[in-house]
């Protein structure tokens, strides 16, 4: 019997003999304690808040870092994990926090957390993680509400089923003339879709592991719950599509989300450990996209803020990701187009592009199917799982046996009751192993997006009322100019912030005294148009009379500045 421990699943189950050890990922309970443990730790610096719970009673958790009122300082939300699958975001989101209030104590983050707040959101879809910690395990992003996905009548009716009893749902492949799946060319072992304008054809059907329950001709349709968040949210929602629901924001948990988002008005900017990536490198300008009167693409002064944060984040060696859109009704692009916030997205690790070695970064092959459960819904001939796709995966498998990871499920042949007189093996990409590497690798990466983080904090807008001058007009009369100075590298809020009326934009009040008055100018205005970095907006009024007139600059996102000046 091989002994042979797999450390990239934390499992802790037998597969064919071989013990899988635990390598760390936290579930729903150990995840809680990690959390209070850090609050408890760091009690002056932190606070943690349930914003909602899931249907099973799970918590939705918020951990604030800052100093004094963290509300009321410009914050940077980190959100992580609305996959279920992604286990690899939520352990980052938790090591991210950790190294940054284990550096607390110097200056330079001293300073940081006294002017902006970190809030950290380590899985918001926690009902599809405990897949993870489950007897048998598969990749899942549904929420655990019971939802009838073929709209048959019945509910969670034709989920997987473990065929070869290892505990884990793979694949199954059944030879036969009329598949669409080949051998790949560099690892027999690999399936990907055949191209039949290059001449290529298929030797296999390829389905998720399990039985047609309902006999409806399609496996695995139907299984534990049915909405997968990151398809629920309302930009671009696409209705009547498999995970999507009924509605957008269907949900407890993107609803607590969102809820809470709209109560922080002093959210500045965004970032998402999940499967999209406008990091490594960033998004384009597309005029078309960026005027039509919908707006779907982003506007051309957020490009270039865009490709700013993203030399931030390759400078700390994050680089060679894979090529990541973001997905139809997902949250990056909600909290850009529907929350006018600058949205940045990155999967945090993937797998390194020389695969003779581990550390930082490069997932190969093709991204989960939206979703995330392996083929839920697929039906005789439809693509398969997020194991299967592309030649890449032969990499993935290269890496993992450079590093002692046992990553795939060799195929077995079985008897298959849908397919008598065919032959059907059982095998494939072990669940999780693509997007959760050991824990330990994660640890650099960790590092990185701390320094990251500091490195936007630090660029973020802080305004400033500088250059104050006064100009006696005639005696009594007194014209009063100012400048109110962006001293960030960022600007105050994102250009479509403009036009999401939403957005707290910078706010000037002037208080004249009470034997005062104002001859012109207004008491009350905004700055519509954002405030570039190091950018200035220059303000004057009339005043006659003496006494204070107080000029007060704020923006929750922005931060204030107030001054006052004393007329004679």
């Amino acid at each position: 019997m091989r002994k042979r421990f797999i450390s990239t699943l934390g499992l802790g189950l037998l597969l064919g003999g071989r013990l899988w050890a635990q390598s760390g990922y936290t579930d729903q309970a150990a995840l809680t304690k990690r959390l209070q443990q850090l609050n408890a730790q760091y009690k002056n610096l932190t606070s943690l808040q349930s914003i909602g719970k899931t249907s099973t009673g799970k918590d939705l958790w918020v951990l604030s870092v800052g100093q004094g009122d963290r509300g009321k300082k410009p914050a940077v939300v980190i959100v992580a994990n609305l996959e279920g699958w992604h286990l690899a975001a939520t352990e980052l989101t938790l090591q991210t926090a950790e190294k940054l209030l284990s550096g607390a104590s110097s200056d330079s983050v001293a300073r940081l957390l006294t002017s902006k707040t970190f809030y950290f959101l380590p899985n918001l879809n926690p009902d599809a993680a405990a897949q993870y910690f489950a007897k048998l395990k598969y990749e899942r992003s549904s929420t655990a509400r019971p939802v009838d996905e073929d709209r048959d009548g019945r509910v969670d009716e034709d989920g997987p089923e473990d065929l070869n009893g290892d505990g884990l749902i793979t694949q199954i492949r059944i030879e036969d003339p009329t598949g669409t799946y080949r051998v790949a060319k560099g690892d027999p072992r690999v399936l990907v879709k055949a191209d039949a304008a290059k001449g290529e054809q298929g030797q296999y059907l390829v389905y998720t592991e399990g039985i047609d329950n309902d006999k409806d001709g399609a496996f695995n349709e139907d299984g534990l719950g049915g909405i997968h968040l990151n398809k629920n949210f309302t930009f671009e929602y696409e209705p009547f599509k498999p995970g999507s629901g009924d509605y957008p924001v269907s949900e407890l948990e993107n609803r607590a989300l969102i809820d809470w988002l709209y109560e922080n008005k002093n959210v500045y900017a965004i970032l998402t450990f999940g499967p999209a990536n406008n990091l490594t490198e960033a998004y384009k300008f597309d005029p078309m996209k960026a005027n039509q009167r919908v707006v779907k693409g982003w506007q051309a002064k957020d490009v270039a803020v865009n490709e700013y944060v993203s030399k931030l984040y390759t400078a700390t060696g994050l680089k060679d990701a894979p090529s990541l859109p973001s997905t139809k009704g997902d949250f990056p692009s909600w909290a850009y187009y529907h929350f006018g916030k600058l949205s940045f997205s990155t999967p945090g690790w993937w797998m390194p592009k020389d695969t003779a070695r581990a550390g930082s970064p490069r997932p190969a092959g093709a991204t989960p199917v939206p979703g995330g459960r392996p083929g839920m819904g697929a039906g005789r001939g439809a693509a398969a799982s997020p194991a299967l796709g592309s030649e890449e995966d032969v990499e993935l498998l290269k890496w993992a046996k450079a590093n002692n990871i046992e990553a795939f499920v060799e195929w077995k042949e079985i008897k298959h009751p849908d397919f008598p007189g065919k032959k059907v093996e059982v095998g494939g990409l072990v669940p999780f192993v693509k997007w959760n590497p050991p824990v330990a690798m994660l640890t650099p990466a960790a590092e990185k997006h701390a320094s990251f983080l500091l490195s936007v904090a630090k660029a973020m807008p802080e305004v400033e009322i500088v250059n104050v001058q006064t100009e006696t007009l005639s005696p009594g009369l007194n014209r009063i100019t100012v400048d109110v100075h962006n001293k960030g590298l960022l600007p105050t809020h994102s250009e479509l912030g403009n036009r999401v009326k939403y957005e707290d934009r910078l706010k000037i009040v002037a208080t004249p005294a009470k034997n005062q008055k104002l001859v012109s100018g207004r008491t009350h205005q905004l700055v519509r148009t954002a405030i570039a970095g190091n950018g200035v907006e220059q303000l004057t009024w009339l005043v006659s009379g003496t006494g204070t007139f107080t000029i007060e600059a704020s923006s929750a996102p922005a931060g204030s500045s107030k001054v006052t000046v004393n007329l004679k």
